[in-house]
């Protein structure tokens, strides 16, 4: 069965042509193709005529506007029922955007920051459910010369994953596993032999208002017609379409009770044409019944379905049509392999030079406060191999890298290997996983989406309910615990590094890994300078700092150097969202010294000097206040300057943070000069 695939593929509605090109090659049978793209391909000739439907599209958006600074604002494709909660589903999502030509584009879906949370004003008029995308592009211009306008669909970035041995997960997978099954019986079918005539048919638009099901149903001569639906239930189910003739549910029933099949029975199923559609799009007398194969978290991009309940499922759709089903032929039910979206990674090429391979791998490790090790132990093998010796991991789990002869810390450059996450609490009767939130983050962004629990024997793929509660699709408490998933675990999204257009990427975790990076490569940089320099400088690598600067804390309790420049995020207010009165940093503009926050200001005498030798290196810098503390903070030694050195950062907190590799490289360049006049004695 080719769920794995069809599950993967983008296609929103009115942009199918992905999934119906797939379907295509595969199908077989005598193909037919209607104005709206939905596919027919028929099989036999002759009587019975049965008809076999399944939609192929998922919930989506499509693209309304793009606005003077770059961002598409989106309208939803959807049903009302699940169209009342999309925005919450896809905001703080990463997202591909189908463009015209075909080509899909990465882009995320703008998240207020909760740094802001107690600042009301906007900076534009948007409502509440107002969703924008950001695809890197700055301007009106920038985004059209990518190709991306209005009527573009976005639909959400997929992960396909295994939860178990037997339940699929991908978002709103339900939408694809119609497809799927008629695909596996369209093998059997071309196998033959087969009495009749079957006709299968793959349905574009069912988001919103079934506009592919409305225009086959008038088409269609059948005697007998069943429609795989989508978002089904708990169990699987089958049901008469309310407004339709009665009478073939007890049929359908009694294959699957001959088969030893379980499927309960419903007293109806509605369908929704729209507010302009026929209301009755159906045949006088037609009898019109609904399949609805099992699903948990229907209806939301945590949904999973069950391969052997598909293969069951398979085995009644070969009765419905006359054909023995044994099992041992066809396809096996799901095939295993993982499936990347086609064009997906065009723009992800692995990036070129020390410093941006540094990025890329830095971002995709998981490192929840608390839980750093992989980060640090990966950090540790960049550090260049003459100047390992001068390492050393302190107490608290800090790693410290020393450069210059002298005996006294001249300054100290800190960035935070942590991240925002979660933690395993408890693990459940019922196999689910409770998981308490490490660090400041809004929930709604992980809730509904896949998660990565990193356990005792490596990392274990779920999905995230409500409320901090995981699931690995049906597994019992016992088999959690024997996967290695213990109380105290740590839990991420899925952590991937995205480029999106010119300088501009995006991935849960680059506050604060590229500021891991920038110190990585300027230690690179000055290593043979600052040896043979008088003074000294320590590039401190912190833990914890997202649950209370644990980290530089306790580095604070024992240095003292004269300065102290905390190299981390400047959570920036230039968004569809920000309060453009604070912490206004374009992106693309330059480094930004965090002169004034909640935790403390800089010295106006520093601040100059700073900005002078910026002024005299050519490097862009801007200058920011702004909410929030930094690390700098709990240096209280009367001799240490606190001067904190960023890059802007969007959507602060949430799994699409997003930056501009122009403002880190400034930012690297600011550290190196820095570095140098303070191991020179400057």
């Amino acid at each position: 069965m080719d769920l794995a695939a069809l599950a993967g593929l983008a296609g929103a509605p009115g942009d199918e042509f992905r999934v119906i090109e797939f379907i295509r090659e595969r199908v077989g049978g005598d193909q037919l193709t209607g104005s709206n793209g939905s596919l027919l391909a028929t099989f036999g000739e002759g009587s019975p005529e049965t008809l076999l439907m399944a939609g192929v599209d998922e919930p989506g958006f499509v693209v309304s506007a793009v606005d003077p600074h770059g961002y598409l604002w989106l309208h939803p494709l959807a049903r009302t029922r699940l169209g009342a909660g999309l925005e919450g589903y896809f905001r703080g999502q990463h997202v591909r955007v189908s463009a015209r030509s075909g080509r899909l584009l990465p882009g995320v879906v703008a998240a207020p920051s909760m740094h802001f949370a107690s600042v009301s004003r906007t900076r534009r008029a948007v409502g509440p459910d107002a969703l924008a995308v950001d695809i890197g592009a700055s301007s009106l211009g920038e985004a059209a010369g990518a190709g991306v306008g209005v009527l573009d669909r976005v639909t959400l970035e997929k992960r396909v994953a295994w939860l178990s041995d037997d339940w699929l997960s991908a978002p709103w997978i339900s939408s694809r596993v119609g497809a799927a099954l008629l695909l596996t019986l369209a093998h059997r079918l071309r196998e033959g032999p087969l009495r009749g005539t079957v006709t299968l048919a793959f349905l574009t638009q069912q988001n919103p208002h079934n506009a592919g099901l409305a225009r086959v149903l008038q088409s269609a001569e059948a005697d007998r017609i069943l429609l795989i639906g989508a978002e089904g239930e708990t169990e699987s189910a089958v049901a008469p379409v309310a407004g339709t003739a009665p009478g073939e549910t007890s049929h359908y029933l009694g294959l699957a009770e001959k088969a030893g099949i379980r499927l309960n029975r419903k007293s109806s199923h509605s369908l929704h044409f729209g507010p302009f559609g026929s209301g009755q799009p159906w045949k006088p007398g037609q009898n019109v019944t609904v399949l609805l194969p099992a699903v948990r978290n229907r209806a939301t991009p945590s949904e999973s379905v069950s391969a052997r309940e598909l293969s069951r499922l398979t085995e009644l759709l070969s009765l419905v049509v006359g054909l023995d089903w044994d099992g041992a032929s066809g396809n096996p039910p799901i095939h295993r392999d993982r499936f990347e979206e086609v064009g997906a990674s065009e723009q992800e090429e692995p990036a070129g030079g020390f410093f941006e391979r540094a990025v890329r791998n830095l971002v995709g490790l998981p490192g929840v406060s608390g839980h750093e090790d992989r980060v640090r132990h990966h950090i540790r093998q960049l550090v260049p191999t003459d100047v390992q010796a001068a390492s050393r991991v302190d107490e608290q789990g800090n790693l410290i890298v020393r450069l210059g002869r002298g005996d006294r810390v001249s300054a100290a450059f800190i960035a935070h290997m942590d991240e925002i996450g979660y933690e395993v609490r408890s693990v459940f009767p019922d196999g689910s996983v409770s998981a308490e939130l490490k660090g400041g983050g809004a929930r709604e962004h992980f809730a509904w989406q896949p998660a990565a629990v990193h356990g005792r024997y490596g990392t274990l793929d779920a999905v995230m309910t409500t409320a901090g509660r995981l699931e690995f699709g049906g597994l019992a408490r016992a088999e959690v615990e024997q996967a290695g998933i213990r109380t105290g675990d740590s839990v991420t999204v899925p952590k991937r590094y995205r480029k999106l257009l010119g300088s501009r990427i995006s991935g849960r975790s680059l506050d604060d890994r590229l500021g891991c990076a920038v110190l990585l490569e300027v230690i690179r940089r000055i290593k043979r300078r600052a040896g043979r320099a008088g003074g000294a400088v320590e590039f401190v690598f912190s833990v914890e700092e997202e649950t209370g600067l644990a980290g530089a804390r306790h580095y604070a309790e024992s240095s003292r150097p004269g300065v102290v420049y905390p190299v981390d995020t400047f959570v920036t207010s230039d968004t569809p969202f920000g309060p453009g009165h604070l912490a206004l940093a374009v992106l693309g503009r330059g480094a930004v010294l965090r002169a004034v926050d909640e935790s403390g200001m800089t010295p106006r005498g520093e601040v100059e000097r700073v900005a002078d030798l910026a002024r005299r290196n050519g490097i862009p810098l801007q200058f920011g206040v702004t909410a929030g503390g930094n690390d700098g903070s709990v240096f209280m030694s009367l001799e240490t300057a606190n001067i904190p050195i960023g890059f802007p950062l969007r959507y602060a907190h949430t799994p699409v943070e997003t930056a501009d590799m122009r403002d880190v490289q400034a930012v690297a360049d600011l550290v190196e000069v820095l570095a140098l006049a303070a191991v020179r004695g400057h």
